[in-house]
């Protein structure tokens, strides 16, 4: 990689070079003959950091922020680090690195777009009456087989149970129940299929960034 060298009021000489941070910017590191690091970081413009024109070197107008004191540089040097930056981010972003890194942005951009599009469904005043009753609806289907379930015990219990009028009578009863209850979520959803498909995306995005998370 190329590198930009400045001589110092103290003797030394300056290498710099462009580096490609983790997300895929540039930044700056610059080490002295020996390669004892002077400075790395972001290369600032002057006036945006607020520094008075009466405090820099003269003549420069940005700098990469060290210690004991900032690496300082003029407009034309500004301009042969830019060119270098650019230089070192073009040949990242052609590399696999890089294709990977502007793949990864381009999901992280797909997933937010969607979970944009999945808050205006699920969370505007409509989307919450919305899912609130496909939630009663849900609901109903399995309380229904939650009382079969109950009732189908309390018939088989030794203590005065009733096997034969529960499958005789109750158990007919129940399954029309829970078809007629079915039939209504179903319908529910054939009506609002933008309520469910924001759903189960968000139950896929809550997968997700569990995985992400372990």
């Amino acid at each position: 990689m190329d590198t930009f060298s400045k001589p110092l009021a103290d003797g030394r000489t300056a290498h710099v070079t462009p580096l490609i941070t983790l997300f895929g910017a540039v930044s700056y590191e610059a080490v002295d003959d020996d390669g004892q690091r002077i400075a790395s970081g972001w290369l600032y413009d002057a006036s945006e950091r607020g520094v008075a024109i009466g405090d820099r070197p003269s003549g420069c107008t940005h700098l990469i922020p060290a210690f004991p004191a900032a690496l300082w540089f003029t407009p034309e040097e500004v301009s042969r680090l830019s060119a270098l930056g650019d230089a070192a981010k073009a040949a990242f972003d052609r590399s696999p690195e890089g294709q990977q890194l502007e793949a990864w942005r381009r999901s992280q951009a797909e997933r937010e777009k969607a979970e944009a599009a999945r808050t205006t469904v699920l969370h505007s005043p409509e989307g919450k009456v919305l899912v609130a009753e496909r939630a009663r609806l849900a609901a109903a289907a399995e309380a229904v087989l939650d009382g079969d379930a109950d009732q189908r015990a309390s018939a088989h219990d030794d203590e005065g149970g009733d096997p034969g009028a529960y499958y005789r009578d109750q158990q007919p009863r129940n399954e029309a129940a829970y078809a007629e209850a079915v039939d209504a979520l179903a319908a529910f959803d054939t009506e609002h299929p933008q309520i469910v498909a924001a759903l189960t995306e968000q139950t896929a995005a809550d997968v997700r960034r569990r995985l992400d998370v372990d």
